[in-house]
Parts: C-alpha cells; structure tokens; sequence
C-alpha cells in the first residue's frame, strides 16, 4: 500500500467513522479518491489533514469530517445531478461523481476552474465536469439538480440556488451570522414552493465571500 493510500485509510478510520459518517458508499468514496491528486505539489502532504486545507486566494477543501457529514446528509445513491458550489480544484467533484450519475462544479476562480477541470480528466472523472461561473447563480441551464452542496459558510443560502432544486431535492451548507460567529450544517428540502430546513450539526467553516451579504453604513 502506497503512503497516500494509507493516509486516506487512517483518514477514513480515524476522522470519518468516529465522526458519525456510517455510510458504505460515501466512506468507500473517500477512501478511493487520490485527494493528493487535486492539490499543487507542495500541499500534498498536508492532503490529509482533519481541518480546512487552504488552497489560496481565498479558496479552500473543506475538513474531511464536514464534507463527509454534508455530503452523507444529501443521501446520495446514484441520484441522477448533483450541483457543487465552490469545486475549487475539483476534489469535491470527484467524491460527488462517485455517488451520482452526474455532477457539474462551478468554480468562481478562472484559473483554479481549468485546474479542476484537468484534474478530473487526469483521475478519469468521466460523469462531472467544472465550469466558471458565480458561485451564487449555479447553474439554472441545467436545473433542477436532485442535490445542492455548498463548499464553505455563507450567511444566507440565494433564493435562486434553491429554485434550481427539484421536487425532494436537498441542498446542504454551512450557514454562519458573520465570519466569528459558530456555524451550523443546514440541510434544505424542497416541497412545492417551499423548503424546509433542518440543522445538522456545528462546523467552524471558513466563509465564502462570494456569498458576503452587504451591509448599509450606520451611524
């Protein structure tokens, strides 16, 4: 076994399953997908970390732990679309791609969006694909998605992200009042018109500015 196989097995045992992820298919994921694969050289040592792997300006790979939690909470079993906001370099994808039928990513960053797009062509992802876009308009052309994830904190999930769900879609996120206050996992379900909400559970996760609400100056 190489020694990346057996970081992603210890990450498995000791940051997923004591964590509450019990899901077959989603531990089996992670521990098939070469995270190592999807970062620059200089950070595949740290691939394996159990906290927020910061890829730079401004982006990052959520903790295992979290991701793990939010994607088990989607319920996926070969659900047939699936959107990921924030696929950075495309890690996200790969594990989504595995669960689903088909994943498209959107990357806000020009230049992380090609390399994400070129790792999943390199690991021979063949059912997701990333595109450039905004983070906060998804992508409408290919609604509705069965499933939503958001790959960091926000204050508000956009209206316009949750109407590209379908009936009994699910949309999971971090939701945070502002960049130090606690965050909470969110779980979304779509009903008609409406939506319910649910909380999860508690994760620190950095915000996505993307997402920044603006506020008026008070006096």
């Amino acid at each position: 076994m190489s020694l990346y196989a057996e970081r992603r097995r210890y990450m498995v045992e000791s940051q997923l399953r004591t964590n509450k992820v019990t899901n077959t298919n989603v531990l089996i994921a992670f521990e098939e997908t070469p995270k190592e694969s999807f970062v620059d050289e200089d950070l595949a040592s740290l691939a394996y970390i159990d906290e927020d792997l910061m890829l730079g300006e401004a982006r990052f790979m959520l903790e295992p732990m979290v991701f793990a939690r939010l994607v088990q909470a989607l319920r996926l079993n070969s659900t047939p679309s699936v959107l990921d906001i924030g696929a950075a370099t495309g890690y996200s994808t790969a594990i989504l791609s595995r669960l689903a039928q088909s994943v498209v990513g959107i990357e806000c960053n020009a230049h992380l969006a090609e390399k994400g797009q070129n790792n999943l062509t390199e690991n021979n992802v063949d059912n997701g694909v990333i595109l450039h876009g905004a983070l906060t308009e998804g992508l409408k052309a290919e609604a509705p998605y069965n499933a939503i994830i958001i790959e960091g904190s926000v204050e508000n999930v956009p209206t316009q992200l949750l109407q590209q769900l379908s009936e009994n879609g699910r949309l999971v996120a971090i939701q945070r009042d502002d960049a130090n206050s606690p965050g909470r996992a969110v779980k979304y379900v779509r009903a008609g018109d409406g939506f319910a909400s649910s909380t999860l559970f508690d994760a620190q996760t950095p915000m996505l500015n993307e997402f920044a609400v603006e506020r008026s100056f008070a006096f």
